[in-house]
């Protein structure tokens, strides 16, 4: 018996002095210990990518914002710049966002928004909560709308043809029609069109010749914002009719201008301010004539009323700055039957003011040496030949909402 006992013992010796110097589990304790911090960092990568997630969410949902309520007016901007957020972001794992929204003088909006994301592993590590936050600002881009083409259906409405040099950098094109084509471009190797941008409402264009000039086509054009907004005119007796004048130095008052006014040979002719009203006729400038005007107005009554400048004419002219007539140029009452008009080969021109002859097929034949008018020209249809003019828009200004610009 005792040695069977001793054998036992001396048995459970060996096992323990073999179990002490075993390397089986090594490896599985080292692979459990080095895992340890890869399960750390895979979890602590978690929290981010959920930080990031968050945070990408606020942004769309801020920016959706900020994009909504700029197109609104001012008092309507905060309000609808909440709602919108409000809608759009839904992640409800977050505390909720309490946005803020400023109306910047500019007509701007910015938004900002925050909120604490929750963590696993990087709460475990006594790190802090995930703060996250955006920013985002939108304004609404508008365009300076300098020659706006109101026929809906006229073909080639804009037609510009070979040598034609427009500076206009900060105007902008409208044309209505959605004819096919609705605008047409000749010539273009030799035609320069600086100008912001051609908004064409129709869907095709053609350009003959050269590279095509900067057009949207399918574009929103703006409405005629003048329609029925002019003033009233009530045209009494005629003050002159059929007037001729003779060469040399020429005083014109306002009035009434019945048939035919015609100034003769070279002359230099002073409008005195005031309203100029065409009926029944036209007045005919003669070739090399000098033409001056500050403060007037003229209004072509009918369809046959029109002002002809000849070849070689040098004019300077500008309207009211004040009183009824502010801002406008060349006016006419709405309704008139299609009637033709053109401007021929004027040597000099400055010209400010509106020219809102929305019944008139208007021409500009070989314009040259115009200064940067200050013009605003509401026609029909528009046809510019060989010119080199420049403008930039006038008091009476029009505006389309071209754009809306974000950044974040």
């Amino acid at each position: 018996m005792k040695s069977t006992i001793i054998g036992r013992a001396d048995r459970l010796a060996t096992r323990i002095r073999s179990f002490g110097t075993a390397t089986d589990g090594n490896v599985a304790i080292i692979f459990a210990l080095a895992l340890l911090p890869v399960v750390g960092a895979l979890g602590v990568g978690l929290d981010y990518a959920r930080g990031n997630r968050v945070r990408s969410e606020l942004q769309s949902a801020l920016d959706a914002a900020v994009l909504a309520a700029a197109k609104q007016p001012a008092a309507q901007q905060a309000t609808t710049a909440g709602n919108v957020f409000t809608a759009n972001f839904g992640d409800k794992s977050v505390a909720a966002p309490s946005p803020t929204f400023v109306v910047n003088g500019n007509g701007s909006v910015t938004g900002t928004a925050g909120t604490v994301v929750p963590t696993s592993i990087l709460q475990i590590l006594h790190a802090p909560p995930l703060q996250v936050s955006a920013t985002a600002t939108a304004a609404l881009a508008t365009a300076n709308v300098c020659i706006l083409l109101v026929d809906p259906s006229a073909a080639q409405s804009l037609t510009v043809n070979t040598n034609a040099k427009i500076s206009a950098p900060t105007c902008e094109i409208d044309v209505v029609s959605t004819a096919s084509p609705a605008a047409a471009f000749n010539g273009a190797s030799t035609t320069t069109l600086n100008v912001a941008n051609i908004c064409v409402k129709g869907a095709t264009d053609i350009v003959n010749g050269g590279s095509s000039p900067t057009v949207q086509l399918s574009c929103p054009t703006i409405t005629d914002p003048f329609a029925g907004k002019l003033p009233a005119v009530t045209v009494g007796a005629c003050d002159f009719s059929n007037q001729d004048y003779n060469p040399g130095l020429v005083t014109v008052n306002p009035g009434v201008y019945c048939g035919y006014t015609n100034f003769n040979g070279i002359s230099t002719i002073t409008f005195n301010p005031g309203l100029y009203i065409i009926k029944g006729g036209s007045m005919n400038i003669n070739a090399g004539s000098t033409i001056t005007g500050t403060g007037v107005t003229f209004y072509l009554v009918d369809q046959n009323a029109s002002i002809q400048l000849n070849g070689g004419i040098t004019a300077t002219l500008s309207a009211p700055t004040s009183g009824t007539y502010s801002g406008l140029l060349f006016f006419e009452p709405t309704g008139l039957p299609l009637s033709k008009i053109a401007f021929d080969g004027t040597n000099g021109e400055n010209l400010k003011g509106l020219l809102y002859l929305p019944s008139r097929n208007v021409t500009y034949n070989s314009v040259s040496n115009v200064k940067a008018e200050n013009i605003t020209m509401v026609f029909d249809t528009l046809i510019i030949n060989s010119s080199s003019w420049a403008f930039q828009p006038s008091s009476l200004g029009m505006t389309r909402a071209a754009s809306l610009k974000l950044t974040n």
